[in-house]
C-alpha cells in the first residue's frame, strides 16, 4: 500500500452520510416490526376453546356458560370439579394428552406420551392470542375466536 493511499484512508471520516441512512433504515425496520408483532396481538380473555385431533373437533368448552361438546372416541373426562376439568385426549393407539381446563379462563396440557412433550412445556392459554399444538399426536387447542387459515394441519 502506497503512502498516498494510507494518507487518504486516515483522512476519511469513520461514517459517511450513506452509512447513516442505512443504519436509520435498519432501526426503523426493527421498530416497525416490534410494533406490528406486539401491538396487534390479541390479548382479550378466552371465551372458550376447541380441541382438534387430526383436524376434527373432539372437545369444546365455553367459559361463559360452561357448555361442552365432546367426541367420545377421542375424549375421556378424568375429573370435573368446581374449578377444573381434566381430560384425557386419546389421539390413536396408546397415544394421549392430558389437558387441564381452569374454569376461570385458562387451559394447559399437563402430560403427553409423545417424545418431545413440546405441548406440555407450552405456556397455558389465558388469552385469545395463542395456540397449544402437539405435532406427533396432531392435536391442537385453539381459542374460539382464533382465526384458522383453513383448519388443516399438514404433516
Amino acid at each position: 500500500m502506497s503512502l498516498k493511499k494510507i494518507e487518504q484512508v486516515k483522512a476519511d471520516k469513520g461514517f459517511k452520510l450513506s452509512d447513516l441512512f442505512v443504519y436509520a433504515a435498519i432501526v426503523t425496520l426493527v421498530v416497525v416490526l416490534f410494533i406490528v408483532i406486539f401491538a396487534t396481538r390479541d390479548d382479550s380473555p378466552l371465551k372458550g376453546i376447541r380441541i382438534y385431533v387430526k383436524n376434527e373437533i373432539v372437545y369444546e368448552y365455553d367459559f361463559g356458560d360452561g357448555q361442552r361438546m365432546l367426541n367420545g372416541n377421542y375424549t375421556e373426562v378424568i375429573s370435573n370439579d368446581e374449578k377444573t376439568v381434566v381430560l384425557k385426549i386419546n389421539t390413536g393407539g396408546n397415544d394421549y394428552n392430558i389437558v387441564q381446563i381452569d374454569k376461570e379462563g385458562s387451559v394447559k396440557v399437563t402430560e403427553a406420551n409423545c417424545g418431545k412433550n413440546d405441548c406440555v412445556y407450552t405456556p397455558e392459554l389465558k388469552n385469545s392470542g395463542g395456540v397449544i399444538y402437539c405435532s406427533p399426536h396432531r392435536m391442537k387447542i385453539v381459542p374460539f375466536d382464533y382465526a384458522l387459515d383453513d383448519g388443516n394441519i399438514i404433516i
